[in-house]
């Protein structure tokens, strides 16, 4: 398949053995990046807390994601995380796309979608987005990617183990309640899918700070944090509370805790083994924030 055009207009792509079907609209490559990452993502949060997930998607790296009752309340959720940075996403979704979402996407600036199945009537609503030009996948929700994944940089091939580590319950802390632990997977199954370095802050099923592609781990926890209070800003007036707070790498210091400890950590997940874990822990258990050391590193380049 011929796609639009590459990374960048100047440049020509075409594509090989999709698992999806072009209902309509022409992708481009990020089209095809943003929506591979995000179906990988909703399929794999819904497979784990057994609810139907969304995510909205810029540039390879999730804005929001989140579950729900509903594919509609799911992606409502997951825009409402940052909608600022959501603008003019790709939305992904684990469940078919009823009439009820699709209302919800007439109403909003987004480039495409991909899904496993759309109910009578939806294609046509969500077609006539973007005079025409939107763009909808559908995937099939059976198709396996192989174990190894390859790609070429530089007329380099390189080639590696797909990442299928199964994240579960039994990598947090004992301590940690089970509405924390559910935060706490989501949170991981999210700075899978995202360009790290990223810190991820969730709360009640969804997230509400992303901190993406930042050289800083620190950076990273406080760009997710502010964030964070900008979503709690238009919900409440009350100190934002109850954060459970994900890294996909080692916490390298205690600066990152106490980062943390200013937006409402309640729990932290990360894969520690840094030569300072120790310390990390300590200031965990100073600052009242339950440590769950995975030993599960979840890095994405």
């Amino acid at each position: 398949m011929r796609l639009r055009y590459g990374t960048n207009p100047h440049q020509t792509a075409t594509l090989e053995h999709p698992p999806f079907t072009v209902v309509a609209g022409e992708p481009s490559y990020i089209n095809i990046l943003d929506a591979l990452t995000g179906w990988q993502l909703v399929r794999e949060a819904a497979h784990t807390l057994g609810k139907p997930a969304a995510a909205s998607y810029k540039h390879v790296s999730p804005a929001g994601a989140a579950i729900g009752e509903t594919a509609a309340e799911a992606y409502t959720r997951a825009r409402d995380a940052d909608p600022k940075s959501s603008y003019g996403d790709f939305v992904a979704v684990s469940h078919p796309v009823d009439l009820e979402l699709a209302a919800v996407l007439k109403r909003v600036v987004s480039d495409g979608i991909i899904a496993p199945g759309y109910d009578e009537g939806v294609v046509e609503i969500l077609a006539a987005k973007k005079r025409g030009t939107y763009l909808v996948l559908e995937v099939d929700p059976a198709f396996e990617p192989p174990a190894e994944e390859v790609r070429e940089l530089f007329g380099v091939r390189l080639s590696q183990t797909r990442d299928a580590r199964p994240l579960t319950r039994d990598l947090l802390a004992d301590e940690v309640p089970d509405a924390a632990a559910r935060d706490l997977l989501l949170g991981m199954i999210v700075a899978r899918y995202t360009q790290s370095n990223t810190v991820v802050f969730v709360k009640d099923g969804m997230t509400i700070g992303v901190g993406a592609g930042q050289q800083s781990r620190v950076d990273c926890t406080r760009l997710a944090g502010e964030k964070a209070t900008l979503w709690w800003a238009r919900h409440s007036a009350d100190p934002l509370t109850g954060v459970s707070m994900v890294s996909d790498g080692a916490l390298p210091f205690t600066d990152n805790v106490v980062e943390a400890q200013r937006y409402g950590v309640a729990q932290i997940a990360e894969p520690a083994g840094s030569i300072r874990s120790p310390e990390v822990a300590a200031a965990c258990t100073a600052a009242g924030i339950t440590w769950s050391p995975t030993g599960v590193r979840l890095f994405r380049h």
